[in-house]
């Protein structure tokens, strides 16, 4: 009977059973282990551990000492992994961490997309002098009754009571509130306060030197409190009638009845019937208190006024009815949203969302590593134990390095941005081929463990260093460009290949020993042998499509490819604030907040020296007039509140001017005060009119005019005031609000803008460019393409450098480059074809493919440097590294895949283009670099340096076993294919 009949005959052993022996087996060993457990012998083994380290250093060399205690160092790798897990963030709101706080310093603020010294950074320092530029919106939607129906009005109010319930107090969380329902209550209130203002301002008058005994002051509080009984029928800081109310908000729209820019900042008719449908409340907070603790209070208050039950409507009298109404039965909603909210989802919630789909990643990995080591694919045969063993090998240590090089940055504190969230995906795609060159080697070695172990050491061991540094210098080709996020990326990429390295030569020779590996050797797969056959037959073919493919992609690809940066593209998607941020801006042409930073006193006390307030004032009006005639462009200033508070009354100051006009009254005065009383007033007529009508018309008087500027500030609440003017009213902000659009339009918009500042207006006012989301977004644009460069260049130039050195030969590193170049050429064509922009992710694709696809190239290149050159090696190399290569890019792209499952839209294109490329870098290593080596050979040229190339130039034929190879080769790549 033959062998197989043999074989055949005998009966199979069930999988459970051989597993629940081999558990057996361990058990029964452990069992005896204890029981011979000899506390003398241990003890004596511990003290002389010192001596046998040293021994086996002479001996062995370092080998020896990392493979001397197998257990131990295993052992002390993961207790150290425990520690750096609990940093890592892995343990975030679970009940094993003890505090709520992220163990990651994420800092989600788009600030830190500047470097320092950038003129936008500096202007936004100098806006945060005297204002704050933390804001939030709450999003108003109702859609049953229009924004400025009373009711809806009073629902606002509340709401903006509840958040900021001291008004002109800065010991509260909120340092002011602007919303249509605050300008109704501002301008309701004004009447007492401009009575008021205007008693005292007439007595200062009297009082040059601001004398507080003066009589005249002692004579403005007495008329004060006499005059001040009739303020609640002039009006307070409240919601008023429904007629008041509509007369407040017709003064918001312009005389051929569309809405003014103030207006439309603050409410909006989006489905054109007529009615006020969407309205936000804009609301900048304190910077003392953390985002998340303001949003957490703000979000709660929220909540409960939404179920809280009110009167459904009050009557005249302000008497509530008896019906009760929660938000549902009024048919609003309020959402917050803002670039606080969004800076809040970005920094909280990124590494939760990492941290939920990493397990998949690490179950793909897995799955990768063990169906290409349990022979399946290499015979059809399965052998799970194999698998297993090679998993626990070449997974484990770079699942711990993952650990710690999020650990270590949780650890020390580093402050660092969204996108490290990439971070974790590449380095467990990447790390585990440290471990397989090592495992693939210890296979094929013959021998006791020991000798197994160093042997593949010492073949392998320089070979993965030099992979861990031509991978280190491409990543760290990323900390040159002046963005921090960018920076952050290539230190945690650059540093996480180190821990993985380190961690490889600690865990693998140990985790191998233990375990035992033992791998059969198989053939290379057909379809590799077939492969190699296109570039040694057709290399000029090969090398002549990479070209064109090279030049397509440089002249059209690259023109083709916009730089857009989508600052919402970089948040949650599904994040509330995210969705309704996106609705806010296209409902109100607003989102990318902006700030324009005015320079001129204002106030009726400014220098004499300088231009007159009013002119000023009239020169701010100008530039605004001219910042809403740029296309989806909003701008407000101090002007509009003068426009909106009407004198709101009809009648004539002629019975007024008639006390005034006679010879008991000082001529001077009444020649000054003649313009602005002796005319009839309209319900039309705004503080604007009043105060710039006579100037019209040739007959202003400056003393008059800064009269009344003192009596209008005074007339407002700080917190309004505030909003616009410095306290030394020195400085004035114009908010100019753009919508999030791409970015080729809003740097339309930006250049527009930032052309109007730069004209002479009225009034000699200085005014900075404009600074804010929109303009940080257009100096991070244009930082990004040539950061692109700059850390690419730097990538390919100190990557060929390094193979130089270490091969002793230029030439050779350049040929072993060549492929990696081609491969980041062709990204503008790949880029192209996927429609994906140039964004703040998608700017690290070229360093970080000049690290991971030099791998490739270096695992081919040093077996044709190991077999001297030629047809015949080329052949070798190329069909036995293919299944190794195959397999690398095959789990890097099983690593990667997962993070598709982070809803951050800016991260999909980004993963999609890094994985077609890494293909595209597998293949070129696979065909590109053996056409260029085979067309070198049939020119004559030499393309190896070392002994077996100067033997084969000497006419001394191939040299056919490793034994010939010199020393410098033999140390480099071995041939990983062989364990295949």
């Amino acid at each position: 009977m033959s062998d197989d009949s043999k074989s055949a005959g005998k009966k199979k052993i069930p999988l459970q059973n051989r597993l629940s022996s081999i558990v057996g087996h361990g058990q029964e060993k452990l069992t005896s282990r204890v029981k011979e457990w000899d506390a003398r012998k241990a003890l004596d083994a511990v003290l002389d551990a010192p001596k046998s380290l040293q021994r086996e250093w002479q001996k062995h060399g370092a080998t020896g000492i990392l493979t001397k205690f197998p257990i131990f160092v295993v052992a002390m790798c993961l207790l150290a992994t425990t520690f750096f897990v609990y940093h890592s963030g892995f343990l975030d709101g679970t009940s094993l961490k003890d505090t709520d706080e992220p163990s990651l310093k994420v800092n989600g603020d788009l600030e830190v997309y500047l470097p320092s010294g950038s003129p936008v950074k500096e202007t936004i320092k100098e806006v945060e002098q005297n204002w704050s530029t933390n804001v939030m919106i709450i999003y108003i939607d109702s859609p049953d009754k229009p924004i400025d129906d009373r009711r809806i009005l009073q629902e606002m109010s509340y709401v903006e009571k509840k958040l900021n319930p001291r008004i002109s107090d800065p010991t509260d969380d909120v340092i002011y509130a602007l919303s249509l329902s605050t300008v109704v209550k501002e301008v309701n209130s004004s009447a007492p306060r401009l009575r008021e203002a205007l008693i005292y301002q007439l007595a200062a008058e009297g009082c040059p030197d601001n004398d507080p005994d003066c009589a005249a002051l002692v004579a403005a509080g007495w008329i004060d409190d006499i005059t001040s009984n009739g303020d609640p029928i002039l009006g307070n800081y409240s919601i008023p009638s429904q007629q008041t109310i509509n007369t407040i908000v017709n003064e918001m729209y312009e005389d051929d009845g569309t809405p003014s820019p103030g207006l439309d900042k603050l409410t909006r008719d989006t489905d054109g019937d007529g009615f006020l449908d969407r309205a936000v409340i804009i609301i900048a907070v304190d910077e003392e208190k953390t985002a998340k603790e303001v949003i957490e209070q703000t979000q709660e208050i929220l909540n409960d006024i939404s179920k809280e039950e009110r009167a459904c409507s009050w009557d005249s009298n302000g008497q509530p009815s008896a019906d009760l109404c929660t938000w549902d039965d009024l048919g609003i909603s309020m959402t917050l949203t803002g670039p606080v909210p969004i800076t809040n989802a970005v920094t909280e919630f990124s590494f939760k969302l990492f941290w939920q789909i990493f397990p998949m990643a690490i179950v793909l990995v897995a799955i990768g590593l063990f169906v290409f080591h349990s022979d399946v694919l290499q015979t059809g045969s399965w052998r799970p134990i194999q698998g297993f063993k090679v998993v626990v090998i070449a997974g484990l240590p770079t699942l711990c390095s993952v650990f710690w090089t999020l650990g270590m940055m949780g650890w020390t504190n580093y402050e660092v941005t969204m996108t490290v969230i990439i971070v974790g995906p590449i380095l467990l795609a990447l790390g585990v081929s440290y471990g397989l060159h090592i495992t693939n080697r210890y296979a094929e070695e013959t021998g006791s463990k020991d000798e197994k172990i160093r042997q593949s050491l010492s073949s392998t061991g320089r070979a993965v260093f030099l992979s861990a540094v031509t991978t280190v210098i491409g990543f760290i080709s990323l900390t040159f460009t002046p963005m921090k996020p960018i920076e952050t990326v290539g230190i945690a990429l650059s540093g996480g290949i180190v821990i993985v390295y380190i961690l490889t030569m600690l865990m693998v020779p140990n985790l191998t020993l233990l375990l035992d590996l033992r791998k059969a050797k198989h053939p290379p797969l057909p379809v590799f042998e077939k492969t190699v056959q296109i570039p040694i037959k057709f290399s000029k073919a090969v090398i002549a499509f990479f070209i064109l493919m090279i030049f397509v992609s440089g002249y059209w690809g690259q023109a083709n490819v916009e730089e857009n940066i989508d600052l919402l593209g970089m948040a949650p998607e599904d994040e509330p604030s995210v969705v309704t941020m996106k609705q806010y801006s296209k409902d109100f042409n607003a989102g990318q907040v902006g700030m324009i930073l005015v320079h001129g006193d204002i106030s009726g006390n400014a220098p004499i020296t300088e231009a007159e307030p009013v002119e000023k004032l009239l020169g701010i009006s100008a530039l605004e007039d001219e910042l809403n005639t740029i296309d989806q462009t909003t701008a407000v200033s101090i002007v509009f509140l003068m426009k909106s508070v009407g004198v709101g009354v009809n009648g004539s100051g002629a019975p007024i001017w008639d006390v005034l006009n006679q010879p008991f009254f000082p001529e001077d005065l009444r020649d000054a005060f003649e313009p602005y009383i002796n005319r009839t007033y309209t319900e039309d007529l705004t503080y604007w009119e009043l105060l710039t009508s006579p100037r019209a018309n040739g007959t202003e008087n400056e003393n008059i005019e800064r009269f009344l500027l003192n009596v209008f500030y005074e007339s407002l609440t700080d917190e309004t005031r505030g909003l616009f003017i410095s306290d030394d009213y020195s400085r004035n902000l114009i908010y100019v609000d753009m919508p999030f659009v791409p970015v080729a339009e809003t740097s339309k918009a930006v250049t527009l803008v930032n052309e109007y500042t730069s004209r002479d207006y009225e009034g000699n006012i200085h005014a900075e460019d404009l600074t804010g989301v929109a303009a940080v977004a257009i100096a991070v644009n244009e930082l990004i393409v040539g950061s692109q460069w700059s850390s690419l260049g730097f990538a390919v130039i100190l990557t060929i450098m390094t193979l130089a050195i270490v091969f002793k030969d230029i030439r050779f590193s350049l040929w072993t480059t060549a492929p990696v170049i081609a491969t980041v050429a062709l990204q503008w064509l790949v880029m192209w074809r996927m429609d994906v922009s140039l964004s703040l992710v998608t700017v690290m694709i070229g360093s970080i493919l000049v690290g991971v696809g030099v791998d490739f190239s270096i695992h081919i290149a040093n077996r044709i440097r190991e077999l001297g050159g030629g047809i015949e090696a080329i052949r070798t190399s190329t069909v036995s590294t293919g299944m190794s290569l195959f397999e690398a890019a095959t789990v890097t792209t099983l690593g990667m895949v997962t993070a598709y499952q982070i809803p951050i839209p800016e991260i999909k294109p980004f993963i999609t283009v890094i994985i077609i490329l890494l293909w595209i870098a597998a293949a070129s290593a696979l065909i590109l670099l053996p056409a260029i080596f085979v067309l070198l050979d049939e020119l004559g040229i030499g393309s190896t340096g070392g002994s077996s190339s100067m033997a084969r130039k000497l006419g001394l034929g191939k040299i056919s076993n490793r034994g010939d190879i010199d020393a410098m080769d033999a140390t480099l790549i071995p041939d990983y294919g062989d364990a295949w």
